[in-house]
């Protein structure tokens, strides 16, 4: 209760004050009980110091979940296979945190995780994905082939022979003398 002046039939009428937290919290430390209360669930009653560390808890939160949605993120993508469902998801945290423990996935450790889980068939995973990858894959095999073949077969001209190191040109002569005996074997051999 607070007295105001000039209210009332004789100008000073108590007024019923509401009370606030900040006028609780004044009242309580001018008495001399502790200004504040770490063991309070409430967060404003906490001392600044506590404060700020539930704070820098909460920031470092925020940024490990943005990091581990960045490298799933990144996962998914060199994965097109990889059906992203409630399933897969759940079967791949499983998997992560028996093989590291809860923390911060790595795309490396997304993998690791991943291939234990292919191997266990706990996936489901986009058949025709997974078809489309491997023909892809034998594509690129025939093509580093055909250019092998190529590089092994190809007869340098004298002017290219002219700028070669010795080691090359070994190489180059090598090969063609190597040529020679298999066309000879090819027609009939030697007489």
């Amino acid at each position: 209760m607070s007295r105001v002046s000039g209210t009332g039939s004789y100008g000073n009428a108590v007024v019923p004050r509401k009370v606030n937290p900040f006028d609780e919290q004044v009242k309580r430390s001018l008495d001399g009980e502790p200004l504040f209360n770490d063991e309070s669930p409430r967060f404003e009653d906490w001392s600044p110091a506590k404060q700020r560390a539930a704070y820098d808890g909460f920031v470092r939160a925020d940024n490990d979940k943005s990091e581990q949605k960045a490298n799933a993120d990144t996962f998914l993508a060199l994965h097109k296979e990889f059906l992203d469902t409630n399933e897969n998801g759940q079967a791949m945290n499983r998997t992560l945190e028996a093989l590291y423990g809860n923390k911060v996935y790595t795309v490396d450790e997304f993998e690791r995780a991943y291939a234990v889980c292919r191997a266990n068939n706990s996936l489901t995973l986009d058949k025709a994905e997974i078809v489309k990858q491997q023909q892809a894959a034998a594509n690129q095999r025939a093509k580093e082939a055909r250019e092998k073949r190529v590089r092994e077969t190809r007869v340098f001209s004298e002017d290219e022979k002219e700028t070669m190191s010795l080691e090359e040109l070994r190489e180059a002569e090598n090969r063609e003398i190597q040529q020679q005996n298999r066309r000879i074997a090819e027609e009939g051999g030697w007489y």
